[in-house]
């Protein structure tokens, strides 16, 4: 299950709004990434709702709030995370391969002593 595609399910059931599908609380229940959003999203409301309580709030703000926050684009740093995996598997496969040559070699050299 992609996390990304399902981020405004997995946010709308931290509020309360939705129940969501079996499928979906499951993947919830035993992914960290879909827990961590639940969690930064009911703390989100919390804090929105000490500060309603403080500061009179218009009607709608708070959904627009909400909106802006669904539609900020995080996708750079996904990629950015993901490349980063990648560049250090390259190293350590490279890693491996120059060690596994470099004891190839000194085996060769010291069948040839």
């Amino acid at each position: 299950m992609q996390c990304d595609r399902n981020k405004r399910q997995v946010r709308a059931m931290a509020r309360g709004e939705i129940i969501g599908s079996l499928k979906l609380r499951e993947h919830a229940r035993n992914c960290l990434r879909c827990q961590a959003e639940m969690s930064r999203e009911r703390r989100l409301q919390r804090e929105l709702q000490g500060l309603r309580s403080e500061i009179p709030v218009p009607d709608g703000v708070l959904n627009r709030v909400l909106d802006t926050i669904d539609a900020l684009d995080r996708s750079p740093a996904i990629a950015r995370r993901q490349r980063s995996k990648l560049a250090g598997m390259g190293v350590v496969a490279l890693a491996l391969l120059i060690g596994i040559g470099s004891r190839s070699s000194r085996r060769r050299a010291s069948r040839a002593s």
